[in-house]
């Protein structure tokens, strides 16, 4: 086990909707809470741009998000940098797929498959300043690795539609935290469309 002391629970997660589960959970660091989705209270879906720092729009994606916090697409309408500036303590797995309508198998660092990836946050507002002397923001997302999966196998960007799919992928520690491997994260998701994904400051 690396510096940051994690604690990998393997079978953590999980939630009483069997269409949204998610499987995994990382310990608590520094500047990270304790990650788990045992309690899976929002999962949304839609087409959202991609911003660098500074604000500029570097691309488009289509993104499934998971949270432990209700209410998930009022909250980013409301605080669109949610994802960069916690607002609260919360948990959030965030998929991330090529942004042209496709439905099917993708695998992150396929050719063909640019695109396609994931990050997991867990935010505390009492670990903001800490995270930003240590990695320079006060969110320190886990990304996944060039490994594993994202199914879709169903797609819907229309209010009131739903996308279907699953995941099972490997997650990187933010630097300058160090784990002795890799934390997997599987599930499966029925999430309900957010129309106005577009102004949200993704991570």
């Amino acid at each position: 086990m690396g510096k940051a002391a994690f604690a990998l629970l393997l079978l953590a997660g999980g939630c009483s909707n069997n269409d949204n589960v998610v499987y995994g959970a990382i310990g608590a660091s520094s500047i990270t809470p304790f990650i788990s989705f045992e309690n899976v209270n929002s999962v949304i879906s839609g087409r959202a741009k991609l911003t660098s720092a500074d604000g500029g729009v570097t691309g488009t994606s289509e993104v499934v998000i998971f949270s432990n916090r209700p209410a998930l697409c009022d909250r980013l309408l409301q605080n669109p940098d949610y994802f960069r500036n916690p607002h609260e303590t919360y948990v959030a797995l965030i998929l991330f797929l090529p942004g042209d309508n496709r439905l099917g198998t993708f695998l992150p660092g396929r050719p063909g498959d640019e695109g396609t990836g994931s990050e997991i946050i867990g935010a505390d507002p009492s670990l903001a300043q800490a995270s930003m002397e240590r990695t320079g923001k006060p969110v320190a997302p886990f990304p996944a690795e060039n490994a594993g999966y994202i199914a879709v196998r169903d797609w819907s960007e229309a209010a009131g539609g739903e996308s279907v799919g699953t995941f099972s992928l490997l997650y990187d520690p933010p630097p300058p935290l160090t784990s002795s491997g890799a934390f997997p994260f599987s599930g499966n998701f029925k999430s309900k469309v957010c129309t106005t994904l577009d102004g949200t400051q993704l991570p």
